[in-house]
């Protein structure tokens, strides 16, 4: 059976898609800032508070931007599949 998605929820659907952004880039920023920890600075000193600071404050502006990014695409999905056409695809349903 062919099924046609013809409108997303922009708030709702934007919403989950940050939240997985913030926990994959947590994901990758945290031992990145742990590493970053161990190495010395050029000057011999211990790296400064401001750039362990930004891989904690990275994520955070991924989901913002991402949020904002993902809801203005699917508000132009909304406002453009119903004249061309929204995403298809086929599903078949199992007995088990």
């Amino acid at each position: 059976m062919k099924i046609q998605i013809s409108r997303f929820s922009t708030h709702q659907t934007a919403k989950i898609f940050a939240l997985l952004m913030v926990v994959t880039s947590l994901l990758f920023m945290l031992p990145f800032m742990f590493l970053s920890s161990l190495v010395p600075t050029p000057t011999g000193g211990s790296s400064s508070f401001g750039f362990s600071a930004l891989f904690i404050l990275m994520p955070i502006f991924q989901g913002i931007f991402g949020y904002i990014m993902v809801r203005v695409g699917l508000w132009l999905y909304n406002l453009l599949s119903p004249r061309f056409g929204g995403f298809e695809f086929e599903y078949e349903t199992i007995d088990s």
